[in-house]
Formats: C-alpha cells, sequence, structure tokens
C-alpha cells in the first residue's frame, strides 16, 4: 500500500513541536502515535527503530505519527524528562486527529521511558485504546539490587574472576547488597498524606505508573527483552507487589512477546524485526475499524 510522508509543525504551549505523519492511501480508523525513548533522541528512534516500524505498519494501511518531544530533535521548548510529556503528547494526538480525518482510536509505541510515559498518561488522553511497549523503565535501587543478585551475581559468584576484582578492590559489591536488604526491608515510597483522593501528580513515577495501568481499560501488549537487565526490573517489581498484579489485570487484555536474544533497545536487526512483527501480528487481531 502506498503511504504519504508528511511533516508537520504544531504548537505545544508557545512552543513548536515537529512530527512525520505516515499517512497510507486508505488508512484505517486506528493509529499509531509512536513515543521516543529517552536519552538525546529524536523522532527517528534508537538505530531508526521508528521509521522502519512506521513505513511497515502503513503497508498494512495503519496510519503512524512519530514526533519530537519539546526539548529534543527538532522540537522548541526544554526537555524536562518523561514524566512530563503529557501536553505533548495530547498536542500530538490533536495534530494526528487533524491530519487523519476518520482517526478514531490510537495506540501509544513506546520502549524503555517512553512506554512509562505511555503507562502514566494514557488512561487520560483522548481515544488511546491500545499500547504497545517494550521493556518499561520502572529503575530503583532496591529493584536493581534483586535483580543483580538473581542475575548477575548467582552466576558470577562461582566465577574466580569476580572474587579476583573483590580482593583487589576493582569492585565493590556493597551497594547491591545494601540495596537488596532496603529492598527485603519492604520500604517503598511513601504516598502524599491526607485523606480523599490519590494526588496521582505527586506520587514517584513508579506509582504514576502503577495507578496509570490501573485506570487503563484498552488493550496492552508487552515486548519484553530476555538480555535485558531492566526488562527484569520491571518483572521483579511486579512479581513482588500485588498492586502491580491487580493493575495488570485492569486492561481489557494483555498480551507478552518475549525476546531472548534481545537487549533493553531491540538494537539488532533481528529484535527489531520480531517486535514489529508480533506488534502487526497483535494489531491484525483487533476487530476492523
Amino acid at each position: 500500500m502506498q503511504a504519504e510522508e508528511i511533516p508537520v509543525a504544531f504548537d505545544c504551549h508557545g512552543d513548536q513541536l515537529v512530527g512525520i505523519i505516515h499517512q497510507p492511501d486508505a488508512p484505517q480508523r486506528r493509529g499509531i502515535l509512536a513515543i521516543v525513548a529517552g536519552g538525546p533522541q529524536y523522532r527517528g528512534g534508537c538505530c531508526r527503530q521508528l521509521l522502519v516500524m512506521a513505513r511497515r505498519f502503513t503497508a498494512d494501511g495503519i496510519p503512524v505519527m512519530r514526533f519530537d518531544y519539546r526539548g529534543m530533535g527538532d522540537s522548541e521548548g526544554e526537555f524536562k524528562g518523561f514524566e512530563h510529556t503529557h501536553d505533548d503528547l495530547r498536542a500530538a494526538i490533536e495534530t494526528f486527529r487533524r491530519q487523519v480525518p476518520g482517526l478514531d482510536e490510537i495506540i501509544l509505541w513506546g520502549g524503555c521511558d517512553a512506554a512509562s510515559a505511555s503507562l502514566i498518561n494514557a488512561w487520560r488522553l483522548p481515544g488511546v485504546a491500545g499500547l504497545i511497549l517494550g521493556n518499561p523503565w520502572v529503575h530503583s535501587e532496591q529493584t536493581e539490587a534483586r535483580v543483580a543478585i538473581k542475575h548477575h551475581y548467582s552466576k558470577r559468584i562461582t566465577e574466580w574472576s569476580f572474587w579476583r576484582k573483590v580482593l583487589t578492590l576493582q569492585y565493590n559489591p556493597l551497594p547491591a547488597a545494601f540495596g537488596l536488604l532496603k529492598s527485603l526491608l519492604g520500604k517503598r515510597p511513601r504516598r502524599p498524606s491526607g485523606a480523599g483522593a490519590i494526588d496521582f501528580d505527586a506520587l514517584p513515577f513508579q506509582e504514576k505508573m502503577r495507578e496509570g495501568l490501573s485506570r487503563f481499560n484498552g488493550r496492552l501488549l508487552l515486548l519484553m527483552s530476555g538480555r535485558s537487565l531492566l526488562s527484569k526490573e520491571f518483572d521483579e517489581l511486579v512479581a513482588g507487589d500485588p498492586r502491580w498484579q491487580a493493575a495488570l489485570n485492569a486492561p481489557a487484555d494483555v498480551a507478552r512477546h518475549d525476546v531472548a536474544e534481545a537487549d533493553q533497545a531491540f538494537s539488532t536487526l533481528a529484535a527489531r524485526d520480531d517486535i514489529i512483527a508480533a506488534s502487526r501480528q497483535w494489531l491484525a487481531s483487533w476487530p476492523a475499524r
């Protein structure tokens, strides 16, 4: 299917944001908003992943929009971090809808802290019906320590090279040990005091992700990497927290696709092709719009 790639510029609180809309000749009424992951990146995505993804989805008739947050890529303004992207996402969705008439539903695609931003904001963005999320970022000292002990040190502790580094003071295992102790003691971030409804925006970002997920009633596809310790942090957090387990029961449907040899960014051609194929198959299972 032929598709036109249309540059767009749009406003977000006085700053001009830049994006590209991939519009098929006969677009479906369900489109994808591709969100850039953290670090100094732009709308092409890590290893140009978002560009490749967009062109393959438009071959299925699915319109896609890629854009730069404020302060990133070619957009104006100041980037304040993934926790503060709600207004950017809302402005992008409004632009996407104007450019593609008849667009009913939006699916957010993002990895790492873009997945985190999606979980925080999806429930309060108009028309968002689905999420495709890769290795959501939930990093903390506690989860890092638990994953390090379980998946790294449990293997290395039998290796002489590990003990040589410890004995020659080239490596200090104490930070991980202290982090694990804090985790075992069950220390959790305190919620804001006071009765009544939760002050959502005042919560730590991991809790905002969980609360956002618990309020989202669309569909969710998790893309998880077998070689990413950050991916394992997400699994450790969910496994150890009944509130996260309950939140994962809130969406209308939750699917998961694991790529055993993938790193955090799905940076190899094989891993990239794998997650795009899995996502296309998942989307093809939705009722037509």
